[in-house]
């Protein structure tokens, strides 16, 4: 199967990491697979890195017209060049003009045809006018989801279409534990040998709570004195807006021995493995949610807001636990109780790994995904009447 996938992104997010996992998946399987994206971008330094065939010469995020139509022309020729057989676009931008290029390209050779299959990583409302509602029903052969809330919401702006919706769960890698870090994560963040860790990983963004997670923590330490919070971060300088606050918050609490901020490093699945318990304080977004996956993949179990798709990445008191609502409140009294009850953590623990190892294993998306491609690929075969 010859697959051209859409990541039309500047930046490296979750839907940029989807598209890139399922690339890659494709490409082990013996697929051939172009990925197109956008050049001199972060996720397209990312997707080069893992050996994958970028398609940087066609723009898709312009909003000049002549532009449009050049970049129109340009996918055309390479979809018929190619011989693609399915496109997988994974961003709204430039749906169109993957659309109307494989329309044009199919009645050129009306004997090979050429599917489309939407992959949705994002609640962000559709546009809700006939062309789109026409592009969304009529014109793409199915849809793959991240999550069940994202299918909630392409149905409740596109009706009638939820039998050409799979939801397919970001997976994650499971590697052989223990992990074995290069550093002595004790000896390097000055952290006492009888401290509990906790971690919470993400860009510092108002989106993410970590300030309502500093409030928790100093709500803890009252009970739990002997507690450190690691917060890895990236694409967060030290003079934005919410990192200045942050790291007021931290004064104005008395945080400071508590607390470990760490820029961006290699080895964050390592501080993972290392955490007595993940946090995922995010108040919006997570709508597919790598981190909580990461922490099942080192067996460390996750207290999570229920935010986006964490209310199905979490099993309440099986692979870890879910604050009742977005408060401070809510999020302590979950980790107070995974504080409190040690054998209650070891459970966690083992679910956490298992759902890892079986629920979002990396195969699973490979076999569910193909099992769309090839199934919208038959009956497009067989409208041409192609049935060889």
């Amino acid at each position: 199967m010859r697959i051209l996938i859409g990541s039309n992104v500047h930046w490296w997010n979750a839907e940029a990491a989807y598209a890139s996992k399922i690339a890659q998946l494709l490409q082990q399987a013996g697929h051939k697979v172009f990925v197109l994206t956008r050049p001199d971008s972060l996720n397209s330094q990312k997707l080069g890195s893992l050996g994958l065939s970028l398609v940087e010469h066609i723009n898709l995020n312009s909003n000049n017209p002549f532009q449009l139509f050049l970049s129109y022309q340009k996918l055309k020729k390479f979809i018929d060049e190619e011989q693609i057989d399915l496109i997988n676009p994974h961003r709204s931008e430039g749906l169109p003009l993957f659309v109307f290029a494989a329309r044009a390209v199919r009645s050129m050779r009306p004997e090979k045809p050429i599917a489309i299959v939407r992959t949705r990583g994002t609640t962000r409302p559709l546009r809700n006018h006939w062309l789109n509602r026409k592009m969304q029903t009529d014109w793409t052969d199915y849809h793959i989801t991240a999550g069940e809330i994202v299918g909630q919401r392409l149905l409740s702006t596109v009706p009638g279409i939820s039998e050409k919706v799979k939801i397919i769960y970001f997976p994650v890698d499971c590697p052989e534990l223990p992990l074995k870090p290069e550093k002595n994560f004790r000896w390097e963040f000055e952290i006492p040998e009888n401290a509990r860790v906790l971690a919470v990983v993400g860009r510092i963004r108002p989106v993410k709570g970590q300030r309502i997670l500093l409030q928790g923590l100093s709500q803890l330490l009252t009970d739990f004195p002997d507690l450190v919070l690691l917060m890895p971060f990236r694409d967060t300088s030290e003079n934005e807006p919410e990192m200045i606050a942050l790291r007021a918050d931290i004064e104005r609490l008395n945080l400071k021995d508590h607390l470990r901020l760490i820029p961006e490093r290699e080895d964050i699945r390592w501080l993972m493995e290392f955490a007595y318990l993940g946090i995922v304080s995010s108040v919006e977004s997570e709508v597919i949610c790598r981190v909580a996956v990461e922490f099942f993949s080192v067996a460390t179990p996750v207290v999570a807001f229920p935010t986006g798709c964490l209310p199905e990445i979490i099993q309440h008191e099986q692979n870890g636990m879910l604050a009742k609502n977005k408060t401070t409140e809510a999020l302590v009294e979950e980790m107070r109780i995974v504080l409190s009850n040690p054998g209650l953590s070891e459970r966690l623990s083992r679910g956490a790994r298992k759902d890892a190892e079986v629920r979002f294993n990396p195969q699973i998306m490979l076999d569910q995904t193909l099992k769309v491609f090839k199934q919208v690929l038959d009956i497009a075969k067989a409208k041409s009447g192609n049935f060889s």
